[in-house]
């Protein structure tokens, strides 16, 4: 894996596409979805958010940069799964739209803001 966007990333990342409209009374107080979906680290493999763990938060050990966007996607596609999305189809808005939400969803969940899915 080099240091490439993961490529379920591609439309989120399409600066062309509008991120989705969300019905504000489902995201948690606090939380700015443009904020969670700008923080992003381009020097990174996969372009892993920033506020994804960068290690396991029971046992203490860091993960390698690979290993972290290997866990980073997989949690990605879990939730995707979740939502009957996976694997992604539709226009590109739609598949924006699906990853858009899923990640603010993981980061709600990294958060502890809500149970994980």
């Amino acid at each position: 894996m080099e240091r490439r966007p993961l490529p379920l990333l591609k439309e989120f990342l399409d600066r062309s596409l509008p991120f989705p409209a969300l019905q504000w009374e489902t995201v948690p107080l606090g939380v700015n979805p443009l904020e969670v979906w700008e923080a992003y680290d381009d020097t990174m493999a996969g372009w892993v958010f920033i506020w994804y763990p960068y290690g396991d938060v029971t046992s203490g050990r860091a993960y390698a940069e690979f290993e972290r966007a290997h866990y980073f996607e997989a949690d990605v596609e879990r939730i995707l799964k979740a939502m009957k999305r996976w694997p992604l189809e539709g226009s590109p808005e739609e598949k924006k739209q699906a990853v858009s939400i899923a990640l603010l969803h993981l980061f709600c969940e990294c958060m502890d803001l809500i149970e994980k899915v």
